[in-house]
């Protein structure tokens, strides 16, 4: 049984998200919020559905504001594509894989970083956001959405690999049913996916090889 169905995480999995979108929550906190936001209170909540991470880092109700706050200063500090990213999803989809995207940003950041980061939306068969499930990372029930459209399209949870930054992205994976590899562009160091007996990435390049193997 091979890989028929490959899923990704977005944000720093495809795109470099720490670096910029960090700094631009330490602006908006600052301009904001009257907020000097440290690195480790954003570690401590980085990966939750973006509206819970914008209420947590601003301390505040009016997620509304946040998300508008967010969406005035997002030219300023952009995501960057990984250089690898395209040429990989481009391989994965002409050698047969069906591709999706299970994230927990909001659709609409979702889409507004594919169009400014020239990401071919074609690529993917799939999309999952924020708004599809009330579940999150590392509950596995956050790829029931994901595995209705599995069966719908006649596909065994055993043959779709789930890659990821995170070891969230992997205990809902594995939870879910899935294999998962873990690419190390995140806060995560190939140590500890080892660690956790998974394959660790060292960028998505290294893919590739591993998405040809035949699932276990």
């Amino acid at each position: 049984m091979s890989y028929k169905v490959i899923l990704f995480d977005h944000d720093d999995t495809l795109v470099q998200t720490i670096q910029p979108k960090w700094a631009q929550h330490k602006h908006i906190a600052r301009a904001y919020y009257n907020i000097e936001l440290t690195d480790d209170k954003i570690r401590q909540h980085w990966g939750k559905p973006f509206s819970i991470l914008l209420q947590e880092l601003y301390e505040t109700d009016d997620v509304d504001e946040a998300l508008a706050h967010n969406i005035r200063t997002r030219d300023a500090f952009p995501k960057v594509l990984f250089p690898e990213t395209s040429e990989v999803l481009n391989q994965l989809q002409q050698s047969g894989k069906r591709l999706g995207l299970v994230t927990a940003t909001l659709r609409q950041s979702l889409e507004y970083d594919l169009a400014t980061l020239n990401i071919t939306k074609n690529n993917f068969k799939y999309t999952q956001t924020q708004e599809n499930s009330k579940f999150h990372k590392p509950d596995p029930k956050v790829f029931d959405p994901t595995k209705e459209w599995l069966t719908h399209e006649g596909i065994s949870f055993d043959e779709v690999l789930y890659v990821g930054d995170a070891l969230t992205d992997m205990q809902a994976a594995v939870g879910a049913g899935f294999h998962f590899a873990g690419v190390c562009t995140g806060l995560v160091t190939a140590e500890e996916f080892k660690a956790h007996g998974v394959e660790a990435l060292n960028s998505l390049q290294d893919l590739l090889p591993v998405a040809e193997y035949s699932a276990r």
